[in-house]
């Protein structure tokens, strides 16, 4: 029977010659993967063994961070969908702080975290990035934010907080709800949130949710459409603002690798044509780094036809489906392995989708209540074309 060690370097080594030869995006991303390589195997050389691997599985998630791949995440047996769990809140790397967004009493939006387990909040979250693949540096925030505070089910975290107004304070919270992606909402998925203007919150809407209101979207003045995150929706819903036939991004589908690496490539497309009714009003979309892949496509279709302003701060920059690799010892990698290019056949990988109208949330608009990004897209449908 192989030791652990043996188990560990053929768990590499298979990483490392899977990724060299299929990995799409070596031609733009900064990595030395030999490099990554040799540190990878002395890391694993000294990792102590114990149940859960815990020491090598840092391990094999800083060899893969080196992919700066926005879908690359280490999955192991033991970190099933559903096994992880985190508390009831939201925070946000805001001015240099860690702010809490979102929270059940005592916490307070606005309250910075001063430290998680009594480790500085910067050191820990940049210990979290370190072990994060992502192709921009705003979406490896995005993703460390959301997998710092994950735990196993009914288990604590403990936060020192400095509230706006007060003495510093610690709070236990216990890790209560399931690690999926989910946020608290503060308004309704669909909403007038301005005479006129109309909210949709694309994270959360269906299809029925999108064509049960279209008749009140038709006479809307302006539309805001939330993007700061996964959409749950699916991309018909932009037939309605259109007169025009849409076509995708480009999807580059790999056919053949050589002998050298050489990646030959299929290029296809989707279009997708006009439906009634025409939403007429003006448009605006949110976004932020935590968007990415299919976002990204309904972004970037957004993008290229100037269907709307693009509000907030740029995506995360990786699109294209996803594979699955299986490895010894309970683990598995996804990562991307289709290429997908812009409109104009530039790039998109590390690159994402750009603002037209740049807006960061600000500590004092935290305190106050406030969604700045979201009153600037209000502020921009409502103005006179």
């Amino acid at each position: 029977m192989p030791t652990d060690r043996d188990i560990r370097r053929a768990i590499l080594h298979q990483v490392w010659s899977t990724f060299q030869r299929y990995y799409p995006y070596w031609d733009v991303v900064d990595t030395d993967w030999n490099a990554a390589f040799d540190t990878a195997l002395r890391s694993a050389a000294t990792d102590p063994h114990d149940d859960d691997d815990e020491a090598f599985t840092r391990t094999l998630r800083r060899f893969v961070a080196a992919l700066h791949d926005g879908h690359a995440a280490v999955v192991h047996a033991t970190d099933l969908p559903g096994l992880l769990f985190v508390p009831p809140l939201a925070w946000d790397w805001i001015e240099d702080h860690l702010v809490v967004t979102a929270g059940p009493a005592p916490l307070r939006p606005g309250d910075v975290v001063l430290e998680i387990d009594g480790t500085p909040a910067a050191e820990a979250l940049a210990a979290e990035e370190g072990l994060t693949s992502a192709a921009t540096p705003h979406h490896r925030r995005a993703r460390a934010l959301a997998t710092l505070a994950a735990g196993r089910q009914d288990t604590e975290i403990r936060l020192t907080l400095q509230p706006a107004e007060g003495l510093v304070r610690t709070v236990s919270l216990r890790r209560s709800q399931p690690a999926d992606g989910s946020f608290p909402a503060t308004v309704e998925i669909i909403q007038e949130i301005h005479p006129g203007i109309l909210y949709v919150d694309l994270r959360r809407a269906t299809d029925d949710d999108f064509r049960n209101a279209l008749l009140h979207l038709a006479v809307a003045r302006g539309i805001v459409f939330d993007l700061r995150g996964h959409p749950r929706i699916s991309k018909t819903f932009l037939q309605h603002l259109t007169d025009q036939p849409l076509d995708s991004p480009h999807w580059d589908l790999p056919v053949t690798v050589g002998l050298d690496g050489t990646i030959t490539w299929h290029r296809s497309h989707w279009t997708l044509h006009p439906e009634a009714p025409r939403l007429r009003g003006k448009l605006a979309f949110l976004t932020n780094g935590a968007a990415i892949s299919y976002a990204e496509t309904l972004l970037g279709i957004v993008e290229h036809y100037e269907l709307g302003a693009i509000v907030g701060s740029p995506t995360g920059g990786t699109n294209g489906n996803t594979a699955w690799l299986h490895l010894p010892g309970g683990y598995a990698i996804r990562w991307t392995c289709m290429r997908v290019m812009k409109h104009d056949g530039t790039r998109h990988h590390g690159v994402g989708i750009q603002p037209t109208v740049p807006v960061s949330p600000t500590l004092a608009g935290v305190r106050a209540g406030r969604d700045e990004v979201l009153e600037k897209a209000v502020e921009v449908t409502s103005r006179r074309r």
